[in-house]
C-alpha cells in the first residue's frame, strides 16, 4: 500500500512538473505577454498623469499665477513652452524604456534557446 501511493505521488508529481514545462512557451506568449502590455501601457498613463503634459498643452495660452498683464502672458506662454519641451524628452524616454521592456519579454526565450543550443554545440564539438 505505501509502495502504491510513492509511486502514485512520484507520476503526479512528474506529470504535474512535465505539464508546467510544456505550458510555459504557451503562457509567456499569450497571459504573460498581456499582463506585460497592459503593465506598460498602465505605466505609460501614469508617467502622462505625473509628468501632466496633457494638462499643460491644454493650458499653454492661459496666464500663469493669474497675471493678466503682457508681460505675464509671455513669460507664461516661453515657461510652459519649456517645460512642455522637457518633460515631453522625459516622458519619450520613459516609452522607449517601456517599449525595451515588451520587446526583452519576447526576445528572452528565444535568447536563452539559443544560449543553450550554442552550448550544446560547443560541448558536442569537443
Amino acid at each position: 500500500m505505501t509502495q502504491n501511493i510513492l509511486i502514485r505521488t512520484i507520476k503526479l508529481l512528474l506529470v504535474d512538473a512535465l505539464r508546467e514545462i510544456l505550458f510555459f512557451p504557451i503562457w509567456w506568449y499569450t497571459l504573460g505577454l498581456k499582463k506585460i502590455v497592459l503593465y506598460v501601457l498602465n505605466s505609460i498613463s501614469n508617467t502622462n498623469r505625473n509628468l501632466a503634459l496633457t494638462v499643460l498643452i491644454k493650458h499653454v495660452f492661459k496666464p500663469m499665477f493669474g497675471i493678466q498683464d503682457r508681460q505675464g502672458r509671455i513669460i507664461s506662454f516661453f515657461m510652459r513652452l519649456v517645460l512642455i519641451l522637457a518633460r515631453s524628452v522625459v516622458f519619450i524616454v520613459i516609452t522607449i524604456f517601456n517599449i525595451a521592456i515588451i520587446i526583452f519579454w519576447l526576445l528572452l526565450p528565444v535568447a536563452v534557446v539559443w544560449g543553450l543550443l550554442m552550448n550544446l554545440d560547443i560541448y558536442a564539438r569537443s
